[in-house]
């Protein structure tokens, strides 16, 4: 009868045990899987850095500025008459007074000999007219003192009163002849001046068949050649000024406010350009609106046609408006808060600490800043998404920028 019972007592306490055993070593390999897992551990984020840096920033209006001769002319005859010579070509350099094409000046040459006979000859007639006056004029002192001699005779009863009258007669006879040889001579001499005058006015309109250059420059455009036809105010040549250049942008009508004569302009000239001015002042500001609504601003600098960059190339300027000095940061580097703040995430013991700043003067790249932030300190930077997924000490990698 025990031996009965204890069977299947013998069997259950066998499964039991088996299944002890089991269980056991599950636990125990779970224990060594669980001890050879990697720990856990916080992984630093790859972040691109700017660094916090004391300096002065400017605000400043940008333009496209057209690089001009300071001065142009365009250089046409006063008078018409064939050409007979161009002396310069596209651009040849010219000093002040140059010849520069010459016209046929026959007619006005012909006409200036005739002139120049015209006043010797009226200077020949002034002349006899003088020597005439002259003996007239000593026909009078010798009447003159004739007449007093018989005046004072027929005083004393010495001469009748006829030949006193007589006497008087010769006096006012070469008084007459002596006025009318004085008015001939004036006459004859304003005739001299007004053919003097002439032949001055043909010799004018004779230098005009020499056409030189008004100034020291470079001929820009040659518009005829030897056989053409010139005609006033028609223009021959085109000279440009070598002496000043002049950088002119349009501006527009808001940009008065802060524009003003004087003001500094930064050029951003091209790098292969050297030796021009990197700052010029302007110099002056047109009173009117163009045509699209703009103002036209030049500013004039020294300038020499041998410069490499040729007028008509368009040149980046900058006008300063207001400068600042302090600590500033990348304009990528701002975080803006929704009610207007701003504040910056700067990288302290490799993790990211959220610092609100004041911001001040802001310039294309950069910004001056105030708040609990040093010289040389890094601050996060990037684009605007990137701003949610940063938060207050993250984990960084810095990745300074080049």
């Amino acid at each position: 009868m025990e031996k009965r019972i204890w069977g299947p007592r013998f069997w259950v306490v066998l499964v039991c045990a088996v299944v002890v055993v089991v269980l056991v070593i599950g636990v125990h390999r779970a224990r060594q899987r669980l001890a050879s897992a990697p720990v856990w551990k916080e992984r630093p984020v790859p972040m691109e850095t700017d660094t916090v840096r004391h300096e002065k920033l400017a605000d400043t209006l940008r333009y496209l500025a057209r690089l001009e001769a300071a001065a142009q002319a365009a250089v046409s005859p006063r008078l018409t008459a064939d050409v007979v010579a161009v002396l310069v070509n596209e651009g040849d350099a010219v000093a002040q007074g140059d010849l520069m094409v010459v016209l046929d000046d026959r007619d006005l040459r012909a006409e200036l000999e005739t002139l120049k006979a015209k006043v010797q000859a009226l200077q020949a007639k002034l002349a006899a007219v003088a020597a005439s006056e002259a003996a007239a004029r000593k026909d009078v002192e010798y009447y003159r003192q004739e007449f007093d001699r018989d005046r004072a005779l027929f005083e004393k009863k010495g001469i009748s009163a006829s030949a006193l009258d007589a006497s008087r007669n010769r006096l006012t006879s070469a008084l007459g002849r002596w006025e009318s040889l004085a008015a001939e001579g004036r006459s004859a001499k304003r005739e001299v001046d007004a053919a003097k005058a002439q032949l001055k006015e043909a010799e004018t309109r004779l230098s005009y068949t020499r056409i030189e250059a008004p100034f020291r420059g470079v001929v820009t455009r040659r518009l005829v050649d030897p056989g053409d036809l010139a005609k006033p105010g028609v223009p021959v040549l085109e000279i440009m000024d070598c002496s000043a250049a002049k950088l002119a942008v349009d501006a527009v009508q808001e940009d008065l406010m802060v524009l003003r004569p004087g003001q500094s302009l930064r050029v951003h000239w091209p790098e292969e350009y050297t030796g021009l001015p990197k700052e010029i002042a302007i110099t002056r500001i047109f009173p009117a609106m163009e045509a699209f609504k703009s103002v036209r601003v030049e500013s004039e600098f020294p300038w020499t046609c041998d410069a490499p960059l040729r007028p008509g190339s368009f040149v980046a300027v900058e006008a300063v408006v207001r400068e600042g000095e302090g600590l500033s940061v990348s304009r990528q580097a701002l975080v803006p808060g929704a009610d207007g703040t701003f504040s910056v995430y700067a990288v302290r013991d490799g993790r990211l600490v959220k610092v609100p700043v004041e911001v001040g003067l802001v310039a294309e790249h950069r910004a001056l800043v105030r708040g609990e932030i040093r010289p040389g300190e890094q601050t996060a930077v990037g684009e605007y998404l990137q701003w949610v997924r940063r938060h207050e000490g993250l984990l960084v990698k810095t990745e300074g920028r080049s």
